[in-house]
């Protein structure tokens, strides 16, 4: 099977006409009916029906079948493309910004020492973008949060440490006069919250569906600092990881009560595939020595 004409049947899957598919990949409408036919030639079945009075195709059971395996394919021969292209070219690393304020730094400094600061390719955002990005190939190596142990065949990873997720208010807010808080005490309360790049967003929804309300957000943010300074201004409450809240910070600390198992879980992260250049395993070596230096900070 040609690359290409699997290109052009999964377009057509999408699209459901000839018309529409010849136009995305501006050719001929002959060029990709005949690449649909010679799929059929080559498996010996039909993969897609004509119906010409609503001038669209039909998808059939086997063109199904070949639809699921065509992406899986066409993802790898673009995963191999990519990993190509930029072997021993740099350090493609993924680092989201409560990680990269809290425990890239215990280890900054081994790394610039080794030669690989100068190498990294930075790709900064949540751990959820970050998580989509290393699958995708944007990324080779990352440091991920996760609300539970990552759990992916297709990835690796290698476990650092978890923290406990708080509620934090103003130091003028009623809840700094206590220690703990149930969520279904929350309510009425407006929330700051980090946008749905960051876990926080995933876990925030999983402590609202448990008490079967919707937090009332009132602003959405991508940076940690903005919403630590929002709350402190008393504009809101937030859901944070407590290792995100500095002495400096002004703020009042809630664990919550009958808190779910989700927390903060740091892991290192690869493709399970990925053959590393030497600097790369160089680099996540020196990763590897934050599980010691996190619990010891």
């Amino acid at each position: 099977m040609k690359l290409r004409d699997l290109q052009y049947f999964c377009s057509l899957y999408k699209t459901g006409t000839f018309t529409e598919l010849a136009k995305s990949f501006k050719v001929e409408q002959p060029t990709v009916t005949l690449a649909i036919k010679r799929l059929e030639n080559e498996l010996g079945e039909t993969l897609v029906l004509r119906n010409r009075s609503k001038g669209i195709i039909e998808v059939t059971q086997v063109g199904e079948i070949l639809y699921h395996h065509a992406q899986n394919i066409l993802h790898e021969e673009n995963l191999a493309s990519t990993e190509i292209k930029h072997f021993n070219k740099g350090i493609r690393f993924g680092l989201p910004p409560i990680i990269g304020n809290l425990y890239f730094p215990l280890v900054a400094k081994k790394i610039a020492e080794d030669g690989l600061m100068a190498n990294l390719e930075l790709d900064e955002t949540g751990s959820n973008q970050l998580y989509q990005d290393l699958m995708a190939g944007k990324i080779d190596i990352a440091l991920l949060g996760s609300s539970l142990p990552i759990r992916n065949k297709k990835l690796t990873t290698n476990f650092l440490s978890s923290g406990e997720f708080v509620i934090i208010s103003s130091k003028k807010h009623w809840l700094a006069k206590q220690n703990t808080v149930s969520f279904e005490d929350l309510k009425q309360e407006p929330f700051v919250t980090l946008n749905g790049k960051f876990i926080h967003d995933h876990v925030l929804n999983l402590y609202s569906q448990r008490v079967n309300f919707s937090p009332k957000i009132i602003f959405e943010t991508q940076s940690i600092e903005t919403l630590k300074n929002l709350v402190a201004q008393d504009v809101g409450i937030a859901l944070l990881v407590k290792d995100a809240i500095l002495p400096t910070d002004n703020l009042a600390v809630n664990y919550l009560q009958s808190p779910l198992p989700e927390k903060f879980n740091v892991s290192i992260a690869t493709r399970k595939d990925y053959i590393r250049d030497n600097l790369e395993k160089k680099f996540i070596e020196d990763l590897e020595v934050l599980k010691n230096k996190i619990h010891q900070a």
